[in-house]
């Protein structure tokens, strides 16, 4: 047996011959479900442009239009064309009021680091009676210190708690 050709939207598999292939991309059942496939992925102000200048398909009405979305003819009710409309108007309302640039964006992710960083940093951070700093590699959750019965794995440690350790090996 030769060399097969698998086409994923119609899923079939086809001899890999060239004007096989050929063939079978520009039929009417393959290009409607290539068309379905990327209708799903369109946005609303794409399918108002393509449908609004298209007149309406009377096949469609009655059910019996054999080409779905590759007519030449638009197959959506005024209604819908309207409330596609109306849809595109208020998405374009909500953008014009408030236009989020890159820099708004790229601003408010440094200030909101930023913080974070400084408020890890001041939990995790331990002061000896010798005035050594120690900085723990994690940070502690602050809603843990309003519980008094956590077990040890999880409590903010203190020196004290190391005060009266005697470690002699280690492992």
């Amino acid at each position: 047996m030769g060399k097969r050709y698998h086409c994923e939207y119609c899923d079939k598999t086809l001899v890999a011959a060239p004007s096989t292939i050929r063939t079978h991309n520009n039929g009417s059942v393959h290009q409607k479900l290539v068309n379905d496939h990327y209708q799903q992925f369109k946005d609303p102000e794409t399918i108002l442009e393509e449908e609004s200048s298209k007149r309406p398909c009377t096949r469609y009405i009655t059910s019996q239009c054999p080409f779905g979305s590759i007519c030449r003819y638009s197959h959506y009710t005024p209604e819908e064309i309207n409330n596609l409309k109306y849809y595109v108007a208020e998405k374009k309302k909500l953008q014009t009021k408030n236009p989020v640039s890159f820099g708004d964006i790229y601003e408010k992710f440094i200030v909101d680091n930023t913080t974070q960083v400084t408020t890890k940093e001041n939990e995790s951070v331990i002061y000896d009676s010798n005035g050594y700093t120690h900085i723990l590699p994690w940070a502690y959750n602050p809603i843990f210190d309003n519980y008094s019965d956590l077990p040890p794995s999880i409590k903010r440690l203190k020196m004290s708690d190391f005060d009266n350790s005697n470690i002699v090996t280690w492992g």
